[in-house]
């Protein structure tokens, strides 16, 4: 009795519960279960309809661009409310290009990459707007859904055959003893078979999740933050490593995947890689896990690598490592880098852009140089203030006072506004719209309302 009375407050007529954004009566409870269930069993439903592929295909607003993000709401549906993890967030990652996202803990980061993936761990997390265009080079496919292999040609632009050998190894006759023969098809380096290839831009917000998996893997893929939960503990690693060539290369064989998969151990820089390939997670360190992580996610070249503090675990010398070996990879395919991390050194030695995330909203992005010489936000120059230098003279590094508000309940106003040194007037009304800084760099802030940049 004495608990309950913690939550009641005094009104006329008697003692009534306090509903507040610590506590919710039961009618408020059953009122916020009731609409999320009916939310929540809306998006799920829509996630695994059947569509033609051109309900989910579109254009790119700029062809230079491998992905756009375009007004992006990600939310988490709670028994106490919507959680809106990522409210509006907008920007582009060009082609051959390596953008880093930065931001405190809770900002929105990891749910933005999770929401191009499509992994948000559903029902309670859904996509609920927005657009996420993809450019993928995609397999053609013939009016079975089978691929269209490329064949070798002559001089003259013919088709070259070759003899059927039967298990002896002599050629095949028909039944009227003529010899059968096939088309030669191209093989890669690797001896793997070429297939034709074609250019689509997808809307992953709009694709059925069953889609997700012709995109998953080959052409865009992910390293996770928490190598010891995203690999499984009762397979090998050499076995975790295979399935990934084995689902997404046509016709490799067992052989070419086990070779594949010593290539990218080696590759990312790992002693004795016959020997961890037949190792179990739980046998190796955590800077050995993250690299394996890292071999996984590079084993088909994907177009797009989404690195989730792709270093954490590893120290100084690994770390430089294998930020090379991603810049290298990025070179090699042409494809592009979404780089998220809170080592701001990390951005500057990486990223060509930077965007900055605060509440699950972009406060500011534009080009790495940009962003580490003009910060415009006060939150982005607190977050370059925070970090240590050789030449520093304070005993204590500076820290951005107050917290960040209850994503529940998000104010109107500026989310910044409670722990910002430079506040104004403006500031307690709506929120701030981007700013034009200069053609690349853009800014959420009033202090820059009148200064928006004019070409």
């Amino acid at each position: 009795m004495k608990l309950l009375k913690l939550f009641m407050k005094k009104e006329e007529g008697g003692e009534k519960p306090a509903s507040s954004g610590h506590y919710l009566t039961g009618k408020e409870a059953r009122a916020i279960a009731k609409a999320n269930n009916k939310e929540m069993r809306r998006l799920e439903q829509a996630k695994r309809r059947k569509l033609p592929v051109s309900a989910y295909t579109t254009e790119m607003k700029d062809n230079g661009n491998i992905l756009e993000i375009e007004d992006l709401h990600s939310y988490f549906f709670t028994d106490q409310g919507v959680v809106k993890a990522v409210n509006g967030v907008s920007f582009e990652v060009p082609m051959n290009s390596t953008v880093g996202v930065v931001g405190e803990s809770g900002c929105g980061k990891s749910v933005t990459s999770m929401s191009v993936m499509r992994l948000l761990q559903g029902p309670s997390g859904q996509i609920v707007s927005g657009s996420i265009r993809f450019k993928a080079l995609d397999y053609k496919r013939d009016e079975k859904g089978k691929y269209i292999p490329v064949y070798q040609r002559d001089e003259k632009g013919e088709i070259v055959y070759e003899p059927v050998l039967d298990k002896s190894g002599k050629p095949r006759t028909d039944k009227y003893g003529n010899p059968v023969t096939r088309p030669v098809q191209v093989r890669d380096e690797n001896g793997i078979g070429v297939y034709e290839k074609e250019e689509h831009v997808f809307d992953i917000a709009k694709m059925p999740i069953n889609e997700m998996y012709r995109l998953r893997g080959r052409q865009m893929s992910m390293v996770f933050q928490e190598p010891m939960t995203s690999l499984n503990p009762v397979f090998t690693i050499g076995n975790q490593l295979d399935e990934v060539t084995l689902i997404h290369v046509p016709d490799a064989t067992r052989e070419f995947a086990k070779k594949r998969s010593i290539e990218m151990l080696n590759l990312v820089g790992i002693a004795m890689p016959e020997r961890v390939y037949a190792s179990f997670p739980h046998e190796l360190s955590g800077g050995m896990r993250q690299r394996v992580m890292i071999a996984m996610a590079l084993a088909c070249e994907p177009r797009l690598i989404i690195a989730d503090e792709p270093t954490t675990a590893l120290d100084v010398t690994i770390q430089a490592q294998i930020l090379n070996l991603f810049n290298e990879l990025k070179r090699k395919i042409n494809g592009s880098i979404l780089l998220i991390t809170h080592d701001l050194g990390v951005i500057a030695e990486m990223a060509d852009y930077v965007v900055v995330m605060y509440a699950g909203k972009i406060i500011e992005r534009g080009t790495a140089s940009e962003i580490f010489h003009n910060p415009c936000h006060p939150y982005t120059q607190g977050l370059q203030k925070s970090k240590p230098t050789m030449n520093s003279t304070v005993d204590q590094l500076f820290n951005i006072p107050g917290n960040v508000p209850n994503p529940i309940n998000m104010p109107d106003y500026c989310y910044f506004k409670e722990r910002c040194s430079r506040c104004i007037a403006k500031c307690s009304g709506e929120y701030p719209k981007m700013t034009r800084i200069s053609p690349t760099h853009y800014v959420a802030c009033h202090l820059y309302d009148d200064r928006e940049w004019r070409g």
